[in-house]
């Protein structure tokens, strides 16, 4: 296993190497790979990776997946894949729109009804197979003609996942028409409970080796900038309310907000995040980014 994640952050100057510690012994499914954080930068990150490019296109999930079996799954991300619908369908709207990493097709289902044209990469066969019989599915980036441009691309809790970020980042750049919009949710490094709370249940169970970064506001910024893009907006945004961590602070377990339902009234919800918002510590940052 190589370390390129932390040599990629030193030569992008978000990390320095003198401050980076040992910040959680493992990730859920490798005792090998350690979390390092950077604590200047907050920054937190895998000490080693085990992803290359046929990593993904060679992982299976799903056993016989078919168009039944993908419906049951998209229960569980439904909640998540409308809230991206309602928060930006009027920008997607009569759009070409592509979804980098789409997974279940969840977003290409709700979005289809706005868009005027829509299309998706998604590298894992056993979902390409059954998302291509109604989408028009690439496997990879560097498989999209060099004449197809997007007004709107998503990357929809996939940025941390890849082991190249500039590299990708600047393909997509080519990809955009001017003008055109490229929106980029990840996992905020500032979680509150991670940052706030310090719970180690929430450590044992969250870090994983697929999640290369855990980025801040500031981390993505240079990213950004250093792929090309100068415009753009970045902003958190808190996907599981009170009665989640809640749950975590009492049973250090998840799903709370399934679990203990009467605290999940609007105005709790509402007064958590604003909370949150103010000590930048929500569970997630959103990039809106223009060409």
């Amino acid at each position: 296993m190589k370390d390129n994640i932390k040599q990629l952050l030193i030569d992008n100057k978000i990390i320095n190497p003198n401050d980076v510690v040992e910040y959680y012994h493992k990730v859920r499914d490798r005792d090998d790979i350690k979390v390092l954080k950077c604590i200047r930068s907050g920054v937190i990150f895998l000490s080693a990776d085990k992803i290359d490019d046929n990593y993904y296109k060679n992982k299976t999930q799903f056993s016989d997946f078919d168009e039944v079996k993908r419906k049951i799954a998209l229960k569980n991300k439904y909640e998540d894949d409308y809230r991206r619908f309602k928060q930006f369908n009027k920008l997607i709207k009569n759009k070409s729109y592509l979804d980098i990493g789409t997974g279940l097709g969840g977003i290409l289902d709700l979005m289809k009804k706005c868009t005027r044209e829509i299309a998706a990469v998604e590298p894992r066969s056993e979902l390409r197979n059954i998302l291509s019989k109604k989408y028009l599915i690439y496997e990879s980036i560097d498989e999209i003609p060099p004449q197809k441009k997007f007004d709107i691309i998503t990357l929809f809790h996939v940025f941390e996942h890849i082991l190249n970020p500039i590299v990708t980042l600047k393909k997509i750049f080519y990809l955009m028409n001017e003008g055109g919009k490229l929106i980029i949710e990840v996992p905020h490094a500032r979680d509150a409970l991670l940052s706030f709370y310090e719970l180690e249940s929430f450590k044992k169970f969250t870090f994983w080796s697929e999640h290369l970064i855990l980025h801040t506001r500031e981390s993505l910024s240079i990213f950004l900038r250093n792929s090309g893009f100068n415009k753009f907006n970045i902003f958190g945004f808190q996907r599981y309310p009170l009665a989640n961590h809640l749950y975590w602070l009492a049973k250090g377990e998840p799903r709370g907000h399934i679990k203990w339902q009467e605290f999940n009234s609007k105005e709790l919800k509402n007064a958590y995040e604003d909370i949150l918002q103010k000590l930048d510590l929500t569970d997630t940052l959103i990039a809106v980014v223009e060409k």
